[in-house]
């Protein structure tokens, strides 16, 4: 299983990954802007990608825009992760190619309850 994580605060990033690694997701590659994560998709598939809506220089929700008719993305998970959760900003998510929708602060039942939905609904497992 490989995650994308795009987010740009350092804080979040640990976050992340310690909350990914202990849902058993280690193999966890991290994209600070939309440079990196376009490096990334570069280097493979990954069957969840969390991004951030608030990027420099990008907004997660161009950046998803952009990528999700990427050759390795297309049947990636796309979980938008962001301090914006008003029902409008949740629409526009969704709108952009995002899966699910998860806001921050990120609650560790919630994360877990999102990243199970949205393997099944990928057709992935954890095993």
């Amino acid at each position: 299983m490989r995650a994308l994580v795009v987010e740009d605060n350092d804080v979040n990033i640990r976050l992340m990954q310690a909350l990914l690694a202990g849902k058993g997701i280690e193999d966890v590659t991290i994209a600070e802007d939309a440079n990196q994560a376009f490096e990334a998709l570069q280097d493979g598939h990954y069957e969840l990608i969390f991004m951030d809506i608030q990027l420099p220089w990008t907004d997660g929700l161009q950046l998803t825009a952009n990528i999700r008719d990427h050759p390795l993305v297309r049947d990636s998970r796309i979980i938008a992760v962001t301090a914006f959760s008003s029902p409008e900003d949740r629409r526009k998510a969704l709108e952009a190619g995002c899966d699910a929708f998860v806001p921050k602060p990120v609650r560790r039942e919630e994360l877990y309850r999102v990243i199970d939905e949205q393997l099944e609904e990928g057709g992935h497992s954890l095993d």
